[in-house]
């Protein structure tokens, strides 16, 4: 009986990048932020280092300061957050 969490076990486990960029987007920031390591490092056993950018760029935005209204203050991070979901559906790469 394995003592991982079970979104942890999905990325391990899972069939492709698609798949594993699906579950990356799906992960509540509590999660990441708590089992970073280990989501990195199934992205470094599968070799996808566009999941590793994308953890990296979730990973900056908890430390970013917010602006008055609470919204980050680029656009970057939603802009590749986008990019990253049309990856995840097969519309790119």
């Amino acid at each position: 009986m394995s003592t991982l969490l079970p979104i942890i076990e999905q990325m391990y486990q899972a069939e492709d990048d698609r798949a594993r960029a699906r579950i990356l987007l799906q992960c509540p920031d509590i999660i990441l932020l708590k089992y970073r390591e280990l989501f990195e490092a199934a992205c470094r056993r599968a070799g996808f280092d566009l999941g590793l950018e994308f953890i990296e760029l979730r990973r900056v935005g908890w430390h970013e300061v917010r602006g008055p209204d609470g919204r980050r203050k680029g656009g970057e991070h939603e802009l590749a957050r986008e990019a990253f979901a049309r990856f995840s559906c097969g519309e790119i790469g």
